[in-house]
């Protein structure tokens, strides 16, 4: 392994109601060549299918972590959590 590639890139994906693209977005970055990342999802208190997803992918990998609000914070709260 190259020693670059060893470093821990943080993806934060702030969503609410996202479900629509959600699933899209969390597997364009398991598809990623480079494989030492996390992907933190900050669900800002959706009401549709969001948590559902994130719950599915979540068990699917490691690498996947999610925050979820307990009300909808909006920008730029949610990233910066």
């Amino acid at each position: 392994m190259i020693l670059h590639e060893r470093k821990l890139v943080s993806i934060v994906l702030p969503t609410f109601n996202g479900s629509r693209f959600l699933e899209q977005s969390i597997i364009s970055c398991i598809r990623k060549t480079y494989k030492n990342w996390e992907l933190i999802i900050v669900d800002d208190a959706s009401m549709d299918q969001t948590p559902e997803i994130i719950k599915k992918y979540i068990n699917l990998d490691y690498r996947i972590k999610t925050l979820r609000n307990s009300s909808n914070r909006k920008l730029p709260y949610s990233p910066n959590k």
